[in-house]
């Protein structure tokens, strides 16, 4: 991956045909999945802070299209064009109306080292607001506005390995390009897409850090020429700080990490779904799987891996992991595979430290997380950044997540977080979909209509089924709904930015551009709903022609073993860890009837599996130790 993909940065994208409608979210955060700075020891060639205002020298070209996009109305073309800024953005992104003709909801300035004396900007959403309009639905009478400015000639006789590199903050939409070129002529040049995985109503990091490597073009050339821009309709890109470096021959950037490992749902992302919240059956079925993505900053070829260190509760190590190596080009991108997964041994919270590193040089540290639990399923982040109101005036809504299941468990219920603006007796129910190869979303089961209450508000609210369903491993989607009201809304909070097609919203009503009734639109962020598994209060199984009690189930660490009417034989009990270590055994000659208290509160929280046999059966299951 080189000219055309350069991914120093990662935030998750969200379809062009599925965006989140302003009228229903209120997004509020923004994604960092990054925070790349300059090398404060490269040697500095050329630069450009914006103190001065727009370069004298340089140019900005602009072409405004379609239907009021002409320039004959005033405000029209507002700041689509590059131009220098203190203030920020003057178009929206949250479409909150105007006041006086002017938005109240615009973008802040960019949180650059050299803001203070100011920076370029081209507002693109701003010419699509022109005039006091409060804007109108995406694919109706917006426009796409190409927007670029190029610098004057820059000299870099005598440097071979060289980097462009500037601060810039954006949010866009409708998967368009976010690009730069370099030229030797000002006629023809080479492009490079520098928006990494940012696509669709995200927003960058505040600032981002761009390094791009172009030596391959630009090494000492006397005339080498920048020119930045792109093609969009909505919101803003905003961008400070520019200079070019002389290339460190060693530099490696680890961009983004995944816990998640491949995973079952059919979408093209390269990785696996991370699950803050993942029951001990699911992550003994499926270990976590570590992976990283390395690019090569460098001038010279770099032979590099990623390195894993686990971390429990009280911040012990027990676990890690490196990745085979792997040779990176200049400017190369590559997605690392730890060369061993990891099973806890029990529940509680993990944290993954992730870095990447080489003979000659060293990344930065990302850490993620994750709580295994006994029952719980999330892939929220249990912050709320946004919201999606459910049961509204013009339609009701189904928000839901994708979860893959990688062993049969019985569902019991569905959690979701409730906003405070919701309004105590609006009716929410519980869906739970499978999810087949083609992506379409086959109805399984829907609980009872829940009323809300005032305690629901900011809170969890669980909704059960009537009956626990058993899930097969496969993928499910797990849905909260509700009904059109023009009084009794319902708003579900949504958290952290999360992968594509993955989050998906039914809008049955309040329909914009061309949204169809009853069909999905996928969401880039995940919405507060978990998946909540069946606690066994006790095991009871037929067997040894007579029957088995273990109870209760889970336990503080007393567990009690009833057998009755069983064939009068030796048996053995035997109890162990995930990891196959027995911490429990004992034989005895059993004529029918039996009780025993085993005590296991000696030994950690997590889940265990009881074994009892004679010389003619065996029985097998999970205990939980809490």
């Amino acid at each position: 991956m080189k000219k055309n993909l350069l991914l120093l940065f990662a935030v998750f994208s969200f379809s062009v045909f599925a965006q989140e409608d302003c009228l229903d979210a209120n997004n509020s955060s923004k994604i960092i999945k990054n925070d790349i700075r300059s090398d404060k020891s490269a040697v500095v060639i050329w630069s450009e802070d914006f103190g001065g205002g727009f370069p004298s020298g340089w140019n900005s070209y602009t072409v405004n299209t379609g239907a009021g996009n002409s320039g004959a109305s005033a405000g029209n073309t507002a700041t689509a064009p590059w131009k220098h800024s203190m203030v920020g953005s003057w178009g929206y992104w949250n479409s909150v109306g105007t006041s006086g003709g002017n938005p109240t909801g615009p973008a802040a300035a960019i949180n650059s080292t050299t803001s203070a004396n100011g920076f370029l900007i081209s507002d693109i959403d701003s010419a699509n607001h022109w005039n006091g309009n409060s804007g109108a639905s995406s694919g109706s009478s917006y426009h796409f506005i190409e927007s670029y400015f190029t610098t004057s000639s820059i000299d870099l006789s005598g440097y071979a390995n060289v980097s462009l590199e500037f601060e810039h903050s954006f949010r866009l939409n409708n998967s368009i390009d976010l690009t730069v070129s370099i030229s030797t002529d000002s006629i023809n040049w080479t492009t490079y897409n520098i928006q990494g995985n940012a696509t669709n109503n995200q927003a960058s990091a505040d600032p981002e850090y761009l390094s791009l490597n172009i030596s391959s073009v630009a090494g000492n050339s006397a005339t080498a020429y920048v020119k930045v821009g792109w093609n969009a309709r909505v919101y803003f890109w905003m961008l400070d700080d520019m200079k070019i470096v002389e290339t460190p021959d060693n530099k490696i950037d680890l961009s983004e990490t995944s816990f998640g490992g491949w995973y079952t749902t059919p979408t093209t992302n390269g990785f696996g779904l991370e699950y803050t919240l993942i029951p001990m059956k699911q992550i003994i079925a499926n270990p976590y799987t570590f992976e990283g993505e390395v690019t090569n900053l460098g001038a010279l070829n770099q032979t590099a891996h990623i390195n894993v260190n686990v971390l429990d509760e009280s911040s012990s190590s027990v676990f890690t992991t490196i990745s085979a190596d792997s040779i990176l080009f200049p400017q190369d991108t590559m997605i690392f595979v730890g060369q061993n997964k990891f099973t806890p041994n029990s529940t509680g919270l993990y944290t993954f430290d992730t870095w990447a590193s080489s003979v000659d040089t060293i990344s930065d540290t990302m850490s993620s997380f994750s709580a295994v639990t006994d029952n719980v399923y999330g892939r929220d982040n249990g912050t709320m950044s946004s919201s999606y109101e459910l049961g509204r005036s013009c339609g009701g809504m189904i928000v839901g997540s994708y979860f893959d299941v990688y062993d049969t468990d019985d569902l019991a219920s569905l959690s979701v977080y409730m906003k405070d603006n919701s309004v105590p007796g609006a009716l929410i129910y519980a869906m739970i979909y499978e999810i087949d190869d083609s992506n379409d979303k086959i109805y399984l089961a829907q609980s009872d209509d829940y009323a809300i209450t005032a305690n629901d508000l900011n809170n969890w609210t669980t909704i059960s089924f009537d009956d626990d369903f058993s899930l097969v491993p496969g993928t499910y989607m797990a849905a909260i709904g509700s009904y059109a009201s023009p009084i009794d809304t319902s708003v579900i909070a949504m958290a952290q930015y999360t992968y594509p097609t993955t989050c998906y919203i039914q809008k049955n009503g309040c329909l914009t551009g061309t949204q169809s009734f009853g069909s999905w639109y996928w969401l880039s962020r995940a919405p507060m709903i978990r998946m909540n598994f069946a606690v066994v209060s006790s095991i009871e199984e037929n067997i040894f022609e007579g029957k088995i009690s273990v109870y209760p189930n889970p336990t503080n660490g007393i567990l009690n073993l009833d057998m009755m009417g069983v064939t009068p034989s030796e048996y053995q009990i035997k109890i162990s860890n995930i990891l196959g270590e027995i911490i429990y055994v004992s034989s005895e000659n059993i004529s029918g009837i039996n009780n025993d208290v085993i005590d296991l509160s000696s030994f950690s929280k997590g889940t265990y599996v009881i074994q009892i046999k004679n010389k003619e059966s065996i029985f097998t299951d999970r205990i939980v130790i809490r």
